[in-house]
């Protein structure tokens, strides 16, 4: 009789185990939770004054191959990035960046107008690419979160078919440890510093041009 119970005992483990494998019945490792992060930018206050009749087209910001994951992204080596693979965006980040930008760059007053709809007339066309998005984690350097971007404007007039204003931007934010969240929270503070100082340098380049 005490033998019929132990292997009927066994058999309960046995089977309790299986369950717990294939349907994840019990405790699970935090590290197969998925988190999600955004990047989002808030300029505050829209301008008290627009300018009229400069229509801007945003075109789709291009993102570098490399960072274009839906993965947060550490640089490892020299030459080596490796994705966060529980780490990722909500959307791609080609899609949070062109987002980011057209609801800045309708608050500054700079534009009567910022569309992205290519079908719709505009004055100016903004392209962007993220050359630099990721997180250092070397051995040798500082925790750093790091945003690269350029920005071209060229005018959709065929007498001024030629580039207007163009400019690279660089940031990095230092943080205490190389963790996701944290490098998330650096690309979010770089993001707004960068788009303030573009904002300056757009509304330099405006003045100059209509005195």
């Amino acid at each position: 009789m005490k033998a019929k119970l132990m292997v009927r005992a066994v058999a309960i483990l046995l089977l309790t185990s299986l369950l717990s494998a294939c349907f994840g019945i019990g405790s699970r490792d935090e590290d197969e939770t998925v988190h999600y992060y955004v990047i989002d930018v808030d300029r505050g206050a829209v301008a008290a004054n627009f300018v009229k009749n400069r229509v801007l087209r945003i075109k789709p910001v291009k993102v570098t191959s490399q960072f274009r994951s839906h993965n947060v992204i550490y640089k490892v080596g020299d030459n080596e990035f490796q994705p966060q693979k529980m780490h990722q965006f909500f959307a791609t980040p080609d899609e949070m960046f062109t987002e980011q930008l057209k609801r800045w760059l309708q608050k500054t007053g700079l534009f009567s107008l910022v569309i992205v709809d290519d079908k719709q007339p505009a004055d100016m066309v903004l392209e962007t690419a993220v050359t630099a998005l990721y997180g250092e984690s070397r051995d040798t350097f500082s925790p750093q979160s790091i945003l690269e971007m350029q920005f071209f404007i060229t005018s959709t007039s065929e007498d001024h078919a030629n580039a207007l204003f163009q400019t690279g931007l660089r940031i990095d934010i230092d943080l205490e440890e190389t963790t996701p969240s944290q490098v998330v929270k650096g690309w979010n503070i770089g993001l707004k510093e960068l788009l303030f100082t573009l904002e300056d340098d757009l509304n330099g380049f405006f003045s100059k041009r209509n005195p």
